[in-house]
């Protein structure tokens, strides 16, 4: 009987070789932070397709709600001052990319993102967003560590400290920073 007589230890180098090539070309798909090469982030279906709306709704919606909040200003001039809905509020990708990197032993990883609505000093409404976990509960932990640099723009110092529970916010206002009119939601 012919036998194919390798010596174990080049083996071991060729086992080793074939796991590392396995390793590159599963992970050659993906780029930085689990993205795929096109940028994309991966996301279920079948998840997303029940909160799925027409554009037509949105934009019947946005409408409505705008009108709304013009004739609750007209009537409650007064209490326009102290309750300032914008029309929207935007976040850059990262923030969500973040919130959803969230995770702790007790809670497992993050499975979404609640939205809270808030009231600033000025009275401006605000977005405040954490994650939640598998059983909807809120996920209140460390999103970001400055380690010791400056607060960059608006970001508020004490939430930035290595112990602090942390949530986001301060996104940019519409109006103010406003979509050009092109989709309809906020002509």
């Amino acid at each position: 009987m012919d036998k194919l007589c390798v010596p174990p230890r080049l083996l071991t180098r060729l086992s080793l070789l074939t796991v590392i090539c396995l390793l590159v070309s599963g992970m050659s798909a993906c780029g930085p932070n689990g993205h795929q090469e096109d940028g994309k982030i991966p996301f279920n279906e079948d998840s997303v397709q029940n909160h799925i709306i027409s554009i037509g709704l949105a934009r019947e919606y946005t409408h409505d709600f705008r009108v709304a909040i013009d004739s609750f200003n007209r009537i409650c001039g007064n209490f326009k001052d102290s309750m300032k809905f914008g029309y929207a509020e935007s976040f850059p990708r990262d923030v969500f990319a973040a919130l959803l990197d969230e995770s702790d032993p007790k809670q497992g990883t993050a499975k979404g993102i609640r939205i809270y609505y808030g009231r600033g000093p000025n009275g401006t409404i605000r977005l405040v967003m954490v994650p939640y976990d598998s059983l909807g509960n809120d996920m209140i932990g460390h999103i970001v560590d400055l380690k010791g640099k400056p607060a960059p723009g608006n970001a508020h110092v004490e939430a930035l400290s290595a112990g602090a529970g942390q949530a986001a916010e301060e996104g940019q206002q519409c109006p103010t920073l406003c979509d050009n009119g092109g989709s309809g939601l906020n002509p």
